[in-house]
């Protein structure tokens, strides 16, 4: 924890490998968060480089790493419902899948964010299972595969 506030006071101070440093503590996450609100892969990368321009332009105003994980959620949410507000205004009505669009995008922000932190800490606890655990457990609860399945893809019994 003292190194995130090591280098949350280098941000504050102006220092370009402190905002490398968050760019890769939660540039995973934020893609995923971005992809469950709009699930458009060209978007999403601009919706992300977007976010740390706008964290870089407001380092200064945060004080600790909760207010600045926050922001770097609240501006990636707002880049989505813009984005998918222009892709509504481009097509049609009925012409594009509903399921494309955010669904109750205040009641559901932050179940989405609790599911983006809680993938990451899965991820986390899936390193430190041996490599044959690891997989199975992601191809049973990751992607919902079944017994069959995965002992078809590892090429083992049950």
């Amino acid at each position: 924890m003292i190194k995130i506030e090591k280098h949350l006071a280098n941000l504050r101070l102006g220092n370009e490998s402190a905002l490398s440093y968050f760019m890769d503590l939660y540039s995973h996450n934020l893609h995923f968060f971005a992809y469950k609100l709009v699930r458009d892969k060209d978007a999403i990368p601009e919706i992300i480089s977007e976010s740390f321009v706008k964290l870089w332009k407001n380092r200064t105003q945060f004080y600790s790493i909760e207010e600045l994980k926050s922001f770097l959620y609240i501006v990636v949410r707002n880049s989505c419902l813009d984005q998918a507000k222009k892709v509504r205004e481009r097509y049609p009505h009925g012409q594009i899948e509903e399921a494309f669009f955010l669904t109750n995008p205040e009641n559901d922000i932050l179940t989405k964010i609790i599911h983006t932190e809680l993938i990451t800490l899965i991820g986390e606890a899936l390193e430190k299972l041996p490599k044959q655990q690891a997989e199975i457990f992601r191809l049973t609860i990751l992607e919902g595969k079944t017994t069959a399945e995965v002992c078809e893809e590892l090429q083992t019994t049950a």
